[in-house]
């Protein structure tokens, strides 16, 4: 009798979680992302065998008895240089051509929707919306990456936080709450301490900064109360995007993914007012994690 044994794969911008179900049973790895722009190439193969390597160990089985893998990678379809190096990584990680790659959206929509016809949006590190409708036919919208988009994720939030503050330090802006919290958090002791610092953060470093904005918001801060109004219409605009693209033929399902929507109903409240479709916003199914697994056995089972 044949064992059921899947792996999904959810690469991040900020880390990699490999998820392992043996006949049911699950196995956990996480480690730091395995982004191209993030990593090199060699990290990227060591990456994808220490994660690999200790699911695999804590089930005791051979990378080689994986029936399937799913592999969601942050910027695949981006930088199509990396794109033969990625699928040359996780061959040598799992010992087999059994495997699928695609960009880290699509797990996040069979997460958050069990891969029933929807849109799903992430904002994290980055931002990208992708949906499916009932036809089978499927759009990305967003993604750009952090020089040209990501509007509304969490790195778009961070330099926004960090651009005000200097408006705050030199008389361009009001102070406000948000500049006494950002002075703690980062341990300012000049103002000006702050270039340097800024200059030497990694992009998840710089997008872990929206958590200053929700505990600014908690505050009532006024800056952040326009930021808000300003991402909320940014991630609206994936949605509906996405919608002109597809044709769904019922009321089209939303949901969500990646650690900005820490922020709660505040923000997808303001989403779906922003939205010039008639839009409800619901609870993920399952986490982008859950969602490399769910299509790991779609795809092994095809």
């Amino acid at each position: 009798m044949t064992r059921e044994i899947y792996l999904g794969v959810d690469g991040g911008g900020t880390k990699t979680a490999f998820l392992l179900d043996v006949d049911g049973k699950r196995f956990e790895s996480k480690q730091i992302t395995i982004h191209p722009k993030q990593v090199t190439k060699q990290q990227f193969f060591e990456i994808m065998k220490l994660g690999v390597g200790e699911v695999c160990r804590k089930a005791c089985i051979d990378p080689e008895e994986i029936l399937y893998t799913f592999v969601a990678a942050p910027g695949y379809g981006q930088y199509p240089d990396t794109e033969s190096y990625i699928d040359e990584g996780i061959r040598e990680a799992i010992g087999s051509d059994r495997f699928k790659v695609a960009n880290d959206c699509v797990n996040g929509w069979a997460g958050s929707l069990n891969a029933k016809p929807g849109i799903n949006l992430v904002l994290g590190t980055g931002q990208i919306g992708y949906g499916v409708d009932e036809e089978g036919n499927s759009m990305r919208s967003g993604g750009w990456g952090p020089l040209l988009g990501d509007e509304a994720s969490g790195y778009y939030i961070g330099l926004k936080l960090l651009n005000h503050f200097t408006k705050m330090s030199d008389g361009r802006s009001d102070k406000t709450i948000l500049y006494d919290i950002i002075r703690e958090r980062l341990d300012l002791k000049e103002d000006m301490e702050i270039i340097d610092k800024a200059e030497k953060m990694k992009r998840d470093e710089i997008a872990s900064l929206s958590r200053i904005f929700a505990e600014a918001l908690d505050k009532e801060d006024p800056y952040c109360k326009v930021l808000l109004e300003e991402i909320s219409k940014e991630a609206a605009e994936v949605i509906d995007s996405i919608i002109k693209g597809l044709n769904f033929k019922e009321e089209v399902k939303v949901s969500y993914s990646g650690g900005v929507f820490n922020l709660g109903d505040r923000l997808i409240k303001k989403i779906e007012e922003k939205s010039k479709n008639k839009i409800k916003i619901e609870k993920p199914y399952a986490n982008p994690s859950e969602g490399a697994l769910i299509l790991a056995r779609l795809y092994g089972k095809h």
